[in-house]
Order: C-alpha cells, then structure tokens, then sequence
C-alpha cells in the first residue's frame, strides 16, 4: 500500500465525511475513517477502508490512526481545544502533510459566537505548524433533514428564518472540494468560503420539495427561541444551540445573502441545485 496514498477522514459516517470517503476511494485512495461506531462504517463500506474506533472529543487516539497517513479532514464535532492541541500534535509528530478542517462561513464574521468558534479552532490548527486547509460553506441542504419528522407526521416545515434568504450547499460539493484539498500537494494554507448558487428561502425550498414529493407542504414560522429549544431537546449543547438560533435570526434579518463563486472556480463545473439534491434524496422524505 502506498502510504501517501492514505487519507484519515474523521466524521465519515456523517453527510459531509461520508461523501468524502466516497469520493476518495472513488478516486482510487486508500481511506482510514475516524468512526466511533464501527458497524456503521462497516455496513456502508465493507472492507474497502481502514478502520480506527475513536472520538476527535476524547484526546487519546488508537495507536497507529495516523502512520502513513498524507492528510487528515477533522471537522468540530463538540471538540475542546485541549482535544484538538492533542490530536494535532499527534498528526504532527506521524508526519501528516495537511489538515482539511470543516469550519463555516460564519468563521469570517467577527460578531458570530458560533463562527468564533469555528475560527478558534482554525487557529489552532495554524499554531500547530501543520498546513491548514480552511472549509467555510454556508448552510447545508441537509438542514432540511430536520423537517422529516414534522413533513412525515403534519406535512409541515417550521420555519424560524422567516422569508431571509441564503444559498445552500450541497455535501456533495463541499466534499468534492475537501478531496481536492487534501490530495493536491502544497503546504500553504488556503481559505474555501463555498455557498450553493442560488438563493432560497425556507418557504422556497418547502415549495420546491413539495413539487417533488408531490404533496402540499405548509410552511410555519416560529420564533427562533422555539427553534433553539428544540435543538437543545435534540442534545445539542446549550451555548451551541443558542448560537444557532442567532444565527436563525440573522439570516431572518436578510444577513444571509451571501453567494461564492468557489464551486465554480474549484471544481470547473457549477454547484448542485436544491432541486437536483431534494430529487435524490427525495425517499428520506417519503
């Protein structure tokens, strides 16, 4: 095997994670995933990846997760900077190349709390000495996974952005540019800001997945503080769901218009429309 060949993709049972471990043994790479739960990776890929049972939250990894291995996608997943400092210095001393880190595009803005931290994170990361390459998308088309239970049981999406608008992405295209990252040789660090190419409200893409569904979809709004309650009931930690209903309102007050160009320029090609993703995952819905 040919240890520069080897990419650790941590989170890979997650939207983003797993499509990157699709696209890099797709690429004909060799994968080792990150996963706390093995039987998931195991069920999606069999044995055509390496795999380490561990948490990027807890700092003690397995021994061997990083031998040969050229670059690493780590994203933050309740991860506490003591957690980070350990896990980078153990990457550092096995030699990994780059880090391919999965902020937001919020990391940019200095008046978000959720976006600070992020970006604490990413400087964290320059600390370490290793080449940091930055992932900022906006939000994801996979936040409408959160409408399921309420669109399955009352054919209902709540809405706490109101009529704001911002541009989805794809996990997908995000993936596809964290692929790039980590096998293109450099060790300078890079910034990729990465929005969708249109933008849409919550009612729009409510009515667009309607279309396709082929069934009426309501749209309720509610306030963000009833969103952040729900999040909060769903286990997120308390300052995080907070900072996600800030984020709600922001995007309420028409702070969210934000399109890049970066799948454009990245990938050659433009960047996949909500239509095209709520089509192919239009059974989760159903």
């Amino acid at each position: 095997m040919n240890h520069s060949e080897i990419y650790l993709v941590a989170g890979a049972t997650g939207n983003v994670g797993g499509e990157i471990v699709t696209q890099l043994l797709a690429a004909g790479k060799s994968v080792r995933v990150l996963v706390r739960d093995p039987a998931k990776a195991a069920a999606r890929w069999g044995d055509r990846v390496q795999v380490v049972v561990g948490d990027l939250a807890k700092p003690a990894t397995s021994a061997g997760t990083f031998t040969g291995i050229a670059g690493a996608f780590l994203l933050n997943r309740g991860l506490e900077s003591e957690s980070l400092d350990a896990f980078l210095a153990e990457a550092k001393a096995a030699g990994v190349l780059r880090i391919v880190f999965l902020s937001t595009l919020l990391a940019g803005d200095p008046s978000s709390e959720i976006g600070q931290i992020h970006k604490a994170q990413e400087d964290a990361i320059r600390a370490s000495g290793l080449a940091g390459k930055f992932l900022r998308p906006g939000g994801f088309m996979t936040n409408s996974y959160q409408w399921i239970p309420s669109i399955k049981a009352e054919g209902v999406v709540y809405n706490p952005m109101g009529s704001g608008r911002s541009a989805p992405v794809s996990p997908e295209d995000i993936a596809a540019i964290a692929v790039k990252a980590l096998t293109s040789p450099g060790a300078e660090e890079a910034i990729y800001e990465i929005t969708g190419g249109e933008l849409l409200s919550v009612p729009e893409q409510a009515e667009i997945l309607a279309g396709i569904l082929g069934r009426e979809l309501r749209c309720v709004d509610i306030p963000s503080a009833t969103a952040v309650e729900n999040l909060r009931r769903a286990g997120t930690p308390a300052h995080v769901a907070e900072a996600v209903g800030r984020s709600f309102d922001a995007i309420r007050e028409g702070r969210g218009v934000v399109i890049r160009d970066t799948v454009e320029k990245e990938l050659r090609r433009p960047p996949q429309t909500y239509a095209a993703w709520a089509r192919r995952n239009a059974s989760r819905f159903a």
